[in-house]
């Protein structure tokens, strides 16, 4: 029996959503409210930490927006994300009610992390050395997913999972994201990175077009955009020439 380092992470959707601001919405129940709006978020990323990189939109424009306004958000991406069951969702969604401060706290955590992945990311996307900084901060958080996870039988082996005894803790989501980013840092599939090749947009995504050769996070947004405005410039030449 061979024992096997698995994140214990559920395989992830590719894509779930429109690209945009997240505006898409549904209704669900929880345990304290008979209706709660729903954020549906975009999984274009090929990878959860990626994908949890991409909430925010057009983030190298000049005004960014971000998706996770609040610890809910956060929740509703995991699940999304298959990160994290619905069981430990539900969890966590009361402990954040009870603890309203701590759930802000670590929401401020989360966008942190994703600013510190992003970071390391992007210097990877543009062969240049990652921060010193963001490498610390990234082990900081994947020592303390290790600290709150144990070893558990999966099939014919073995995975290393997060300790369910350890699933009312409102930094669970953080963990997950942690363990999925090491994940991807040390494998073969961080070659096959890109980056969106719309100006504004800095999406990140794993390239898995068979010649390689994928250029937009995704064809029918940021793509089609694209082919617009060469479209524009061309019929503005062409009056411009007419005219001259």
């Amino acid at each position: 029996m061979v024992v096997r380092m698995l994140l214990g992470i559920r395989r992830f959707r590719l894509e779930s959503g429109p690209k945009g601001t997240g505006s898409s919405m549904t209704t669900r129940s929880t345990p304290h409210s008979t209706e709660q709006k729903t954020r549906q978020f975009s999984f274009l990323g090929g990878d959860p930490s990626i994908d949890f990189v991409n909430t925010v939109d057009e983030m190298l424009g000049d005004s960014p927006i971000d998706q996770l306004e609040s610890y809910g958000d956060l929740l509703d991406w995991s699940e999304q994300a298959s990160l994290i069951c619905t069981d430990i969702i539900a969890s966590l969604q009361e402990a954040a009610q009870e603890c309203e401060r701590d759930s802000e706290r670590v929401l401020r955590q989360a966008r942190l992390f994703r600013s510190h992945l992003r970071d390391v990311l992007t210097s990877f996307v543009e062969d240049r050395p990652p921060e010193a900084r963001d490498l610390k901060a990234i082990t900081a958080y994947a020592r303390k997913a290790a600290a709150h996870s144990r070893l558990d039988c999966c099939g014919d082996g073995f995975a290393w999972v997060l300790d369910e005894a350890s699933g009312c803790e409102l930094d669970w989501p953080i963990w997950e994201l942690a363990r999925a980013a090491v994940a991807l840092l040390t494998s073969d599939s961080l070659n096959r990175l890109r980056r969106c090749a719309n100006e504004t947009c800095g999406w990140l995504f794993i390239d898995q077009s068979r010649n390689h050769s994928r250029r937009w996070c995704d064809m029918s947004s940021c793509g089609n955009r694209a082919k617009a405005r060469r479209n524009y410039a061309r019929q503005t030449a062409k009056r411009k020439t007419k005219q001259g």
